[in-house]
């Protein structure tokens, strides 16, 4: 008979057993990780420590050149349909341009596929001409530090192309040959040309009126009442607003930064109330292609009310030992300018006395910028991070390195990443500055940005990171204020992109890949990674390529599952600030 197993006995779950078991292998450990030392608590906040190597090798382009010419050779790419748009849409400076581009399948997408999008300018316009290029790091060492080339421009005789040079901020100019990213503009005094401002937290709003007989007329209200037209968008074609800065327009001052407040009426304007069911946002596309609800010539009325702040950091070292504030930049600036974007109706109301529908807008981030007067002349700031030279591909003896095609076939051109302003002949007296064709992707690697990916596990079966799934702002982020627009839509986006990065030449695979595809011959970087990285780098690439069949298979499947990675390369294409980009973002039916 067995005996009774009174208090702990001989349970056996306290046993310890399976001790010749324990496995005391180290070969089957956990896989290397990304290069660098990382802390034991891992916690929010922790950083990696990386050696001058691991650092070198992180930051080469080469490997970058090197996957997107293998993507060429291997044809790893579809193209898309072509898109048309405007750059500087609503303003007398506004650019027709074309979107062309090429799918590429991936695993780190929700639609799986990221889109490198070509843009190409189809009326260009002159922003000026060369006069003098100051780059010589000896006599220019402020610059030197700071990474900027300084060029001296001058304006045609009707002074039009300055007016478009002042809209320009961020974009990539150049002669035809070179090409380079605008950092700033400064006046023939050499202190700020413009001025950039974020909406307050809480945002701005639009009041505006249309007659309400004849919206009740519209079929789209007969049918559905006044109030289905809440949640539509209202879109005014003079929707940027430039003019002087008159005496109603407030600027506060404060220690870190001044502020604008204004109130802008505008009667006898034309207004439409849109149904914005289409998959892109009327930002990116053409907005008279759209239908409206309704429409109105001249008939309109628009009050916006808000405020805006201007960080003083950013200007202080033009001044030099003169504290900027905001009576020394009111006395420097002439006109102010904004955009009302197509904005949401929060609510509607029917004054039938006076026969006015009265629309009320949900509040919206917007972007104020203060420009001092129209100059013959002025100095441009570039990134010296920025500078390309594009080129007809003949070696030095004059032969062409490609076989002979048909007459009227497109030559090949190439592109050299590796130009040093400061040694190198770049712009020179006389050249004529125009905006340049460029390339843009959706993928992290262009645009150091995480976007959403909501599903929770990926082929494999695998759970996804929450953090894929729903990025949120990290330490790496950007700041709260430089970053205002992506914070508005967190979740979506995660932006960790710097000014310095946004000002320079960014480049990926895949933009690499169309490139070569649209003969570009991308030359060979000369940063070259470490002899090991290399090695470990073609094994990986093989790997890769062998993966490619696989990833297109899941790309037909979820290709249209989502637009929001086109909707941010096409955002990244239109030179759109973060403001403009957090609109798009909210607005866009993805």
């Amino acid at each position: 008979m067995p005996r009774k197993q009174n208090g702990f006995g001989n349970a056996k779950s306290f046993a310890v057993s399976g001790v010749n078991k324990i496995n005391h292998r180290v070969d089957k450990g956990k896989g290397p990780g990304a290069a660098g030392s990382y802390p034991s608590n891992r916690g929010y906040g922790s950083t990696i420590t990386r050696s001058v190597i691991e650092q070198w090798d992180l930051e080469s382009s080469w490997a970058q050149w090197r996957r997107g010419m293998e993507y060429y050779y291997q044809a790893a790419y579809l193209p898309f349909e072509e898109i048309n748009a405007v750059l500087y849409q609503g303003t007398e400076e506004e650019i027709p341009v074309t979107f062309n581009g090429y799918k590429f399948a991936t695993k780190n997408a929700d639609s799986r596929t990221h889109y490198a999008i070509q843009r190409t300018i189809d009326e260009n316009k002159i922003l000026g001409y060369v006069a003098d290029v100051f780059n010589d790091p000896l006599i220019y060492g402020n610059q030197f530090n700071n990474k900027e080339i300084w060029i001296q421009v001058v304006a045609g005789k009707d002074l039009t192309s300055d007016r478009a040079l002042l809209r320009s901020t961020g974009e990539r100019i150049g002669n035809g040959s070179i090409d380079a990213n605008i950092k700033g503009i400064l006046t023939s005094n050499q202190l700020p040309a413009l001025y950039i401002g974020k909406s307050k937290d809480e945002g701005v709003f639009v009041r505006a009126t249309v007659p309400l007989n004849e919206v009740n007329a519209t079929e789209y209200v007969q049918k559905n009442g006044i109030q289905s037209l809440v949640g539509k968008y209202v879109y005014q074609p003079d929707f940027y607003v430039e003019r002087p800065i008159t005496l109603f327009d407030q600027f506060v001052d404060s220690e870190d930064a001044f502020f604008v407040s204004t109130t802008e009426i505008s009667g006898g304007i034309s207004i439409s109330i849109l149904d914005n069911n289409t998959e892109l946002p009327p930002t990116l596309g053409e907005i008279a292609d759209t239908i409206p609800i309704y429409s109105t010539v001249n008939q309109g009325t628009s009050a916006l009310n808000g405020g805006f702040g201007f960080l003083k950091a950013p200007y202080q070292r033009f001044f030099k030992q003169k504290y900027l504030t905001a009576e020394v930049v009111k006395g420097e600036v002439a006109n102010l300018s904004y955009a009302i974007m197509p904005y949401e109706i929060l609510g509607v109301k029917e004054d039938t006395v006076n026969n006015k529908l009265i629309i009320i807008s949900r509040p919206f981030q917007a972007t104020m910028t203060l420009t001092t007067p129209l100059e013959p002349q002025r100095f441009v700031i570039l990134s010296d991070n920025g500078f390309t030279k594009t080129e007809d591909d003949y070696a030095a003896d004059g032969s062409y390195n490609h076989a002979l095609e048909a007459p009227d076939a497109k030559i090949w051109k190439k592109l050299s990443l590796d130009v040093n302003p400061w040694m190198d002949q770049t712009f020179q007296s006389g050249d004529r500055l125009i905006y340049s064709d460029l390339y843009t992707c959706s993928c992290p690697s262009y645009l150091h940005a995480k976007i959403r990916n909501p599903e929770a596990t990926d082929d494999s079966g695998r759970k996804i990171n929450r953090q894929s799934r729903a990025p949120m702002p990290t330490s790496k982020s950007s700041g709260d204020v430089t970053n205002i627009g992506i914070l508005k839509v967190s979740g979506i986006i995660d932006s960790w992109a710097t000014s310095e990065y946004k000002r320079g030449f960014k480049v990926c695979k895949h933009t690499i890949a169309s490139m070569f595809i649209n003969k570009i011959r991308v030359e060979e970087p000369n940063t070259f990674p470490s002899s090991d990285t290399r090695d470990k780098f073609e094994t990986k690439l093989a790997k890769d390529i062998q993966e490619v069949a696989q990833e297109f298979n899941a790309q037909l499947k979820r290709s249209e599952i989502t637009t929001v990675e086109i909707i941010y390369a096409l955002a990244e294409a239109l030179n759109l600030d973060d403001v403009e980009l957090g609109y798009v973002m909210q607005t866009a039916n993805f």
